[in-house]
């Protein structure tokens, strides 16, 4: 198999089902209802709608990076609030799952030469050059690290 199909097709496996470390982010979030989704355990915690629409903001992040359209950080797009009714919710998860389309189709697009292209600064690699494939295998890590959060949150709301 070509790896830029592979990178494709390991990032919507991620998102739809997970990976060898756990559920992925569908599987976080299905059956999540409008109360769950806006339910903060303390006042520092992020609730799942938030994390919801910050998983669209690097997913749409990453895309702009691989298109080679500039791209600079906004915290107030980063973290948004999720209005805490159904229709808000149902927006935030909508916004997810075209956020994740349009990462697929991007990366769909590369070419196995362009994976090793620098496209950004990168302060957690020791050359400090960030590369198409560090975006795009990052996507899908950012992806499992937050339906892992997703995991914990919904257990302590059904504890709570």
């Amino acid at each position: 198999m070509e790896i830029t199909r592979w990178i494709v097709e390991h990032c919507d496996q991620t998102y739809r089902k997970g990976n060898w470390a756990g559920n992925g982010v569908l599987p976080s979030i299905d059956g999540v209802g409008t109360e769950e989704a806006s339910w903060r355990p303390n006042p520092e915690q992020h609730t799942i709608g938030e994390i919801v629409l910050h998983m669209a903001y690097w997913k749409d992040a990453v895309t702009e990076r691989l298109s080679g359209r500039p791209w600079k950080h906004s915290e107030e797009m980063d973290w948004r609030p999720v209005p805490a009714t159904a229709r808000g919710w149902e927006d935030a998860r909508t916004e997810l799952d075209r956020a994740h389309g349009r990462l697929l189709e991007a990366l769909g697009t590369l070419s196995a030469k362009r994976l090793s292209e620098v496209v950004g600064k990168a302060w957690w690699l020791d050359d400090g050059q960030a590369r198409v494939i560090d975006f795009a295998l990052g996507a899908a890590h950012h992806d499992m690290y937050h339906a892992a959060q997703i995991f914990v949150l919904r257990r302590q709301y059904k504890h709570r």
